[in-house]
């Protein structure tokens, strides 16, 4: 701990609840937290105040660190509520695909970026993964709007691609963001059953080459299961691995069906998975084995997936749902206790995404990435447990300030770096054009 009077510091925060989500899991009550730069220049538990170009007073708030959404398809805000109820095949084939090659370009991944990192920061969340098209047009609005994301364009060569992604898109966005700040490259790979084992094995080296996250959907669903059973006489998994693509950089999206040899095969390749629990309930995809991998020592972060199949970006919804499930399913109300539940949403998501080392906790030298949560409320009121009442009683509306990188984006609830009501406004036009010709 640094009792400094540095009269550097740019933002010093005092009388606060401090949730740190470090290794010690320590909680600080009325202390101060320092912010010099882009970085956490200390916590002090004596609430130590000292000249700072700027104080926030955080009494009656918990502090925290953001938390991360470790898969999404962000500019997909777009076509929330779209196509509803269906399965998810048809949904994908029938609907969403063909509204992508018919909407998707630039200016409106652009804009919808601007609607999913304006709800995502006003819901808490500070980084993001997304896959998703475009992917230089999702990192223009991040760098301006301020929010951290790892980012890669989406590969898809079978049946065909709905966009074909020029041969040097990806290198260009590694190029260009590798020295950032704000934004990570990560190789994207869409699925098993939407990529050939070429492309695959060449994303995979790809991922090798600049040492990237390698990111993929991996059965999700039944029918992808039984299918690769069916035609391959293995599962999913078992498929990736024999063509040399898992290990340690690999987040594995959903992961929903797994035998146990699959489960023994991420706890040997050391996978990450993305857990996205209310995605896959709507979709009726079914529920991940989550507690089976927490026991095999598998890293688990959530997701909430894009806002065509959620229909939100709230992280603490998919906090609650899958502390709940999870409960249930095993019959064990001990399962996934808050604390636990809450390291996903935050270092272990941070880990997930091989970001550990500067966010995803609040500890000296990491990055500023911090949320205050209001607890003057209702519904929040006592507050005996501050784990239990962030996973079961905290509601995303309840974040009133957010800090990233250093950057308070938001302040009292209000937006500091972009136009909330103009971006609506956009959104609600171009979904009137797309209501008007496909409903």
């Amino acid at each position: 701990m640094n009792n400094s009077t540095d009269q550097s510091i740019d933002i010093l925060i005092i009388n606060a609840t401090i949730i740190t989500m470090d290794k010690q899991h320590k909680i600080y009550k009325n202390s101060s937290l320092a912010i010099q730069g882009d970085k956490i220049k200390y916590i002090n538990n004596d609430n130590l105040q000292v000249p700072s170009k700027k104080t926030i007073d955080a009494a009656g708030m918990i502090i925290m660190p953001g938390l991360i959404n470790t898969h999404t398809h962000a500019a997909m805000t777009i076509f929330r509520g779209f196509a509803d109820d269906l399965p998810l095949m048809d949904w994908l084939n029938n609907y969403i695909w063909p509204a992508e090659e018919k909407y998707i370009n630039k200016k409106t991944v652009k804009l919808g970026t601007q609607l999913a990192a304006i709800e995502m920061i006003k819901s808490g969340t500070t980084t993001f993964n997304d896959m998703y098209f475009f992917e230089d047009e999702t990192a223009t609005v991040c760098k301006e709007i301020g929010i951290r994301a790892v980012l890669g364009e989406a590969f898809i060569d079978i049946p065909q691609p709905v966009f074909k992604v020029e041969p040097d898109y990806y290198k260009m966005l590694i190029e260009k963001y590798k020295t950032d700040t704000l934004i990570r490259p990560a190789i994207v790979a869409h699925a098993t059953y939407t990529c050939s084992t070429g492309l695959l094995q060449k994303l995979k080296k790809e991922s090798d080459k600049f040492n990237l996250p390698f990111h993929i959907h991996i059965a999700e669903t039944e029918f992808e299961f039984e299918n690769f059973k069916r035609e391959r006489n293995m599962t999913p998994v078992a498929y990736l691995d024999s063509i040399g693509v898992l290990d340690h950089k690999t987040i594995a999206v959903h992961s929903v069906h797994l035998s146990d040899d699959d489960i023994e095969i991420y706890r040997k390749r050391d996978v990450k998975v993305s857990h996205n629990p209310e995605s896959n309930l709507k979709l009726a995809s079914g529920i991940s084995p989550i507690v089976k991998f927490l026991t095999a020592g598998i890293k688990v972060g959530l997701g909430t997936d894009g806002a065509a199949s959620n229909n939100n970006l709230n992280m603490f919804e998919e906090m609650n749902m899958v502390a709940k499930v999870q409960k249930a399913m095993n019959k064990d109300t001990t399962v996934l206790p808050a604390d636990t539940v809450l390291k996903m949403a935050t270092i272990d998501g941070a880990k997930v995404l091989g970001i550990d080392n500067i966010t995803g906790s609040l500890e000296e030298g990491k990055k500023a990435d911090i949320i205050f949560i209001d607890l003057n409320k209702p519904h929040l009121t006592p507050m005996y447990n501050p784990y239990s009442h962030l996973v079961y009683a905290v509601q995303g509306s309840d974040v009133d300030t957010v800090i990233i990188n250093g950057k308070i984006v938001m302040k009292n609830r209000k937006l500091i770096t972009i136009n909330e009501n103009e971006v609506i406004e956009k959104v609600n036009k171009l979904a009137a054009k797309i209501k008007e010709n496909n409903c």
